[in-house]
């Protein structure tokens, strides 16, 4: 199941204050060996700067209770089955959910 259906999933970066986004060693959505969360960690002389902004936004997220998706620098997960996994937690409390719409009003929700 993908972990951003479920609500408790997220991809998220790092801005100064005016709003401009920090570097983190690759495009947002960019998937390749570089978008590896610890890429930077085993490679550091390459771009100290995206390293330190790696290790900010990975210790602000797992100090409040996120889990890091390895493979995605920018993705984190709460509470979801993907988290569950990762900090080996007995049960998630997101989850894919089904929605049946009719006529603009939501008729059920099934949780799947």
């Amino acid at each position: 199941m993908a972990p951003h259906l479920t609500g408790g999933a997220i991809d998220i970066t790092l801005a100064d204050r005016q709003g401009k986004a920090l570097d983190l060693g690759t495009a947002f959505d960019e998937m390749n060996e570089k978008s590896a969360t610890r890429y930077f960690e085993h490679n550091p002389k390459e771009n100290p700067e995206a390293c330190q902004h790696r290790r900010l936004l990975y210790n602000c997220m797992t100090r409040v209770g996120f889990s890091n998706y390895a493979e995605e620098w920018r993705h984190y997960d709460f509470h979801n089955v993907a988290w569950a996994r990762r900090v080996q937690a007995k049960t998630a409390c997101y989850r894919a959910i089904q929605v049946t719409i009719l006529d603009h009003e939501i008729k059920e929700i099934r949780y799947q």
